[in-house]
């Protein structure tokens, strides 16, 4: 099956907000350039992803959207090839390729990333990456939600954590993240399995977690959070993330909602981290 690439013009200031609106199955893949966005999909969901583009806030795209078709090829191996090791934190994530000397003080994280989510090197991240350190403690209970590559619930076992449950709902995710906890010795501290979210209690192996990290979508969360915080332990919290800055302000109200509390926020370019846990009664 052939790829299909959409090109066209888009300030490098909105990218990260058009980048946001296409998180959707159908897109594989973006390349990002000063002034430009490449968004690749599969010949089949090519009308999914049209039809994506047009109904983008104005302002977003600039100008005429030129499609190529582009014969198949091997784009994992062609992508692996642009990963480099990545700096958050106290962590360094790295391919297994990669042959990089070893880092005072810093631990490294080793993936093969299959094209999953989690390679380090979107904000999203690497803002959980540096803040987990405050936020997960020796002998911790973690639930990973959308754990992509694995790095958050590897970088929570680094930390002390006793053992980390972790879902996806992709297969794809499910295998990698898996492989990836075996690069690492930790394949017998964290248990990936295939979920929405919806149906936690029948995979995992503990009803309550003292730290859970979601880097997901806006859209996600809203729906997911208060899932997730009847998963929490007395004094837990929930690290969460793929939000924008501009985010912000419907995402505050929401929290409030689920009677929860902001305890730490970071930024870096357009992306917002928040951390929270249950507001205090009485």
């Amino acid at each position: 099956m052939s790829t299909i690439a959409f090109r066209f013009s888009c300030p490098l200031e909105a990218q990260d907000e058009l980048v946001a609106w296409l998180d959707h199955a159908a897109v594989t893949g973006f390349l990002q350039e000063d002034d430009h966005l490449t968004v690749y999909a599969a010949s089949s969901d090519a009308p999914v992803v049209r039809d994506l583009l047009v109904s983008a806030r104005p302002g977003l795209l600039a100008g005429e959207i030129n499609e190529e078709s582009i014969a198949d090829r091997n784009w994992n191996a062609e992508w692996e090839k642009t990963i480099q090791p990545i700096l958050a934190g106290p962590f360094r994530v790295l391919p297994t390729w990669n042959e990089s000397a070893s880092l005072e003080g810093i631990r490294d994280i080793l993936i093969d990333p299959k094209m999953s989510f989690g390679t380090g090197h979107h904000e999203s991240t690497r803002l959980l990456l540096a803040a987990m350190p405050e936020r997960v403690s020796e002998g911790d209970h973690v639930l990973d939600a959308g754990t992509g590559t694995g790095v958050l619930a590897l970088a929570a076992l680094m930390l002390g954590a006793q053992h980390a449950d972790a879902f996806d709902n992709d297969p794809i995710c499910i295998e990698n993240a898996s492989e990836n906890a075996e690069l690492n010795g930790m394949d017998s501290r964290l248990h990936v399995f295939l979920s929405d979210g919806s149906e936690l209690g029948q995979h995992v192996q503990t009803s309550r977690y003292d730290v859970i990290t979601a880097n997901i979508n806006r859209e996600v969360l809203r729906w997911m959070v208060p899932l997730l915080a009847g998963r929490l332990k007395q004094g837990g919290c929930i690290g969460l993330a793929g939000l924008l800055v501009s985010d912000g302000p419907l995402m505050r109200s929401e929290i409030q909602g689920w009677e929860m509390q902001i305890i730490h926020e970071s930024e870096e370019g357009a992306w917002w981290s928040v951390w929270i846990e249950p507001a205090a009664t009485g």
